[in-house]
């Protein structure tokens, strides 16, 4: 970072800014505001944990950071808190149960956004235990496709075919990194280019997308299934969000703590589909396929970027390339299917 620019607020700064922002709070009850953390530090945001008298839960506090500059990233934190505001406001209703946590401020000057702390446990930490059965592993992925079918039914679009110009292009691109020096993945990239034509051929649900939809990103106790991390900027076909979501799980399932969910696998993927449509699993087999091998190549183009000479990237890479091998065989045989 540097010294000429604006630091991302640390531990203190947060403090002063959360006793600014609940003043009343603070002067009636002083040293009652506290503040954790940071929870979890990333390339793109700090997570902060605070309590603060009279509110009904504990607050997230996120400091959205500039990866160039280490600053604020200010217009990152203006678009999650609107985006958040108005998803917040829309999926209060019909059912509780799926919704997003409740925003409380942005402070944007400092990229701050603060929200609901949600007490739930990642999707994600549920397969990676030992106590969860198979219903309950089903009924975790058809209450996902639940909650992302609320999150479209928010913004509905007319119907469009995949933007194969843009994805071309990122093909080329693709065809020019390290990533093409793999065979299983020059395959795919041939694979997405013989079979592209076909793929634009079908008119597909439009909506905004999460951005970043995966189990990851959805908190879960008993009474609620809680999406966060949001990046709706942009209106696109739902099956990127949908895809995005099957490919996190091809992977985790590569985890040797989830090594049992392997025979699983495309079960929970079928019901998955089938309860958000299932045409993804017939009629339009072909596009879902196609943007699947495009984006687990994207997913894998980015890991080889900031691969290392460790065991477990070694491992990765030979996930990577086990998954990709059988996405591309799934996505010859749609096309095949389509054809006849």
């Amino acid at each position: 970072m540097r010294p000429d620019l604006p630091s991302s607020p640390d531990h203190a700064e947060i403090h002063a800014l959360l006793c600014r922002r609940f003043a009343s709070a603070a002067a009636e009850h002083p040293g009652a505001i506290l503040v954790e953390g940071p929870t979890r530090v990333g390339r793109y945001s700090r997570i902060f944990r605070a309590q603060v008298p009279g509110l009904p839960t504990p607050l997230v506090v996120k400091c959205l950071v500039d990866p160039a500059t280490g600053g604020p990233d200010r217009v990152s934190a203006r678009n999650q808190f609107d985006v958040l505001e108005r998803v917040h406001r829309a999926m209060r209703v019909p059912d509780p149960f799926f919704r997003v946590p409740v925003p409380y401020f942005l402070a944007e000057g400092d990229g701050v956004v603060a929200a609901e702390w949600v007490e739930g446990k990642p999707m994600t930490d549920f397969f990676l235990s030992r106590g969860l059965t198979l219903e309950r592993g089903r009924d975790l992925f058809r209450s996902a496709a639940v909650w992302i079918r609320r999150f479209f039914a928010l913004r509905p679009l007319p119907p469009a075919p995949i933007d194969m110009p843009t994805l071309l292009e990122g093909i080329e691109a693709m065809e020019h990194t390290p990533l093409s020096r793999f065979r299983s993945a020059s395959a795919a990239l041939a694979e997405l280019r013989r079979h592209a034509e076909a793929a634009a051929g079908f008119p597909l649900e439009r909506s905004w997308l999460h951005g970043d939809f995966k189990a990851d990103n959805l908190l879960v106790d008993d009474a609620s299934m809680v999406g966060i991390d949001l990046h709706a900027r942009y209106e696109n076909l739902v099956v990127h969000d949908l895809a995005s979501f099957v490919n996190h799980w091809e992977l985790m399932v590569c985890d040797p703590r989830a090594l049992r969910w392997r025979r699983h696998r495309e079960e929970l993927v079928r019901e998955f589909l089938d309860a958000f449509d299932p045409g993804y699993l017939r009629e339009r087999r072909l596009p879902y396929r196609w943007i699947a091998l495009y984006g687990m190549l994207g997913i894998w183009e980015e890991f080889t970027r900031r691969r290392k000479r460790t065991l477990r990237h070694v491992y990765l890479s030979a996930c990577f390339r086990h998954v990709v091998r059988r996405m591309t065989r799934e996505l010859a045989e749609a096309a095949g299917e389509h054809a006849r």
